[in-house]
């Protein structure tokens, strides 16, 4: 074999590696991106801890809403008692 051919056979190796590292890595994107690859499942892991983060906010604003009514009858109650409002004569 001559000098030649060993170049053109190392370039040939060289261009032949750098064809399957390609092609993995390829594989590797596809995995990631397909629908139900590591990137979708991401997405629906965060989507699903939005939903989660949702419905803790409802939650919260609605036993707040409770409680600020709750308080707001009682004071209401003390007041009328305090000042005798719901006591004045009608006429």
């Amino acid at each position: 074999m001559d000098e030649q051919e060993r170049e053109q056979n190392k370039r040939i190796n060289q261009h032949s590696r750098k064809i399957s590292d390609l092609e993995q890595r390829l594989k590797t994107i596809e995995l990631d991106v397909e629908p139900r690859g590591r990137i979708s499942a991401s997405f629906e892991a965060i989507e699903e801890d939005l939903e989660e983060i949702k419905s803790r906010i409802t939650r919260l604003e609605q036993n707040t809403e409770h409680r600020f009514n709750r308080l707001d009858a009682k004071l209401e109650a003390i007041l009328d008692h305090l000042t005798g409002i719901s006591d004045l004569p009608e006429e």
